[in-house]
């Protein structure tokens, strides 16, 4: 936790693809909106990702929602986090790009405090 306890700053390494990677992220609920955020940071690019979502009680997880920049595409797409905390140490995240209105599973990650 940083800031006088008011964000969760995550740090993640291990391999994509074969590659080095690793990433840094901070998590956060805006009380003035009543929303969760997180923000993301990693060295397989320069860009940035910001979503916002609220907690789904039937799926005991938080969802977000956004856009973030598809090189591939070379425009914004939309995107969504499921973030399942599973007990204070560990977590799971799924992540999906929506195209066409469907969710296709594009990550998944199973974390552990260490």
């Amino acid at each position: 936790m940083i800031l006088g306890g008011r964000y969760m700053r995550n740090s993640f390494q291990g391999s994509v693809m074969g590659m080095p990677f690793e990433g840094i992220g901070i998590d956060g609920y805006d009380n003035a909106k009543k929303i969760y955020f997180t923000f993301w940071l990693d060295n397989m690019g320069t860009g940035s990702m910001y979503l916002e979502g609220k907690y789904d009680e039937s799926l005991k997880a938080i969802i977000f929602t956004g856009k973030v920049f598809d090189m591939m595409l070379n425009k914004d797409s939309e995107v969504k986090e499921v973030l399942k905390i599973i007990d204070e140490n560990n977590f799971e995240m799924s992540m999906y790009n929506v195209v066409e209105g469907k969710d296709v599973k594009t990550m998944e990650m199973v974390a552990k405090r260490k």
